[in-house]
């Protein structure tokens, strides 16, 4: 093979080489770039899936309740750590605004439906629901009986008014007052929905009342219980289970239920949807001791996850 054969050889081989060489840069440098963007995208992904979950303002539950049922709510009267929770099966105590909770009853078919906190003593705490009708006036220590001529005991509603007026929506036989700490009651209503599932009060004479009912919305008072009108443009139209007024501020309402959490800042003649994640709220407690401190549970399968806000419900997280 002669000379200028080889060289010719050669510089095709060189030149083949550098095409390689080209290429190969080339793809390292594709590869390279594709595998960036994928970190890039995963890193955001992170950050986003962050946001959602663990970021400012995010709705992660305070704790999960794990009971039959979900029933009711409140806030001590001067304490805003200390909760009192209803279920299926009897009463919990929270001393920390929420996070952990401890028995204070625990019977099958104790069914507290309504929990009420006295705002002259903070010890003084009523529990009403399915043929249950007791008082404590320790803080829930111990627990006794409230002796009483109501008609029955499968109470639905219950509230303590800031006067301590008891309030009682008495399945069968309608809504009752009693001036006493429940010893005598007079009966104010019998006009209610029989699916009344919460009940609240603000004081004042007359005394404004809400009722949550499962068919009629939520329906008030503001004759002490005498007549009742169905408010609530922009309400859900599911059931609704819970109603709450905020002790600072009278005029403004909550009410939740299958569709979510919703406020009325007049006095339940038009209401707004919360941001709330829950779609299916079954129990609200607002503290009287601490402003815009609310508490609420959503109930998930089995499980009863509490949130909490404090800022009037705008946001909810730990």
């Amino acid at each position: 093979m002669g000379p200028r054969r080889r060289a010719s050889r050669k510089a095709h081989s060189a030149a083949g080489h550098r095409k390689g060489a080209t290429h190969d840069r080339r793809f390292r440098g594709l590869a390279l770039g594709v595998m960036l963007l994928l970190v890039i995208a995963t890193v955001v992904g992170v950050l986003v899936f962050r946001g959602v979950t663990e970021g400012p303002g995010s709705q992660r539950p305070l704790s999960v309740l794990r009971t039959r049922d979900y029933h009711s709510l409140m806030f001590s009267t001067d304490d805003p750590r200390v909760v009192f929770f209803g279920h299926h099966d009897g009463i919990m105590r929270s001393d920390d605004g929420g996070t952990t909770w401890r028995r204070l009853i625990e019977r099958p078919n104790f069914d507290a439906m309504g929990v009420g906190v006295s705002r002259r003593d903070s010890r003084l705490v009523y529990l009403a629901g399915h043929d249950i009708f007791e008082v404590s006036r320790d803080g829930g220590v111990t627990w006794r009986p409230v002796q009483h001529d109501l008609p029955g005991t499968d109470i639905h509603g219950f509230a303590v008014s800031p006067e301590d007026r008891l309030f009682a929506f008495v399945v069968g036989y309608g809504l009752f007052r009693s001036s006493d700490a429940g010893s005598t009651w007079v009966r104010l209503s019998s006009q209610l929905p029989a699916d009344v599932m919460g009940l609240a009060t603000g004081g004042g004479n007359p005394e404004t009342l809400y009722v949550a009912s499962m068919s009629g919305g939520v329906l008030k008072s503001a004759d002490g219980g005498q007549t009742w009108v169905q408010v609530g443009r922009g309400l859900i139209s599911g059931a609704v289970m819970v109603i709450a007024l905020d002790p600072g501020a009278p005029n403004t309402v909550y009410a939740g239920g299958d569709e979510g959490l919703y406020k009325s800042v007049d006095r339940g003649d038009s209401w707004t949807k919360l941001a709330f994640t829950g779609s299916n709220v079954t129990a609200l407690a607002i503290s009287p001791a601490q402003a815009g401190l609310l508490l609420a549970i959503n109930v998930v399968g089995e499980e009863g996850q509490v949130y909490r806000s404090e800022d009037g419900g705008v946001t909810w997280g730990r």
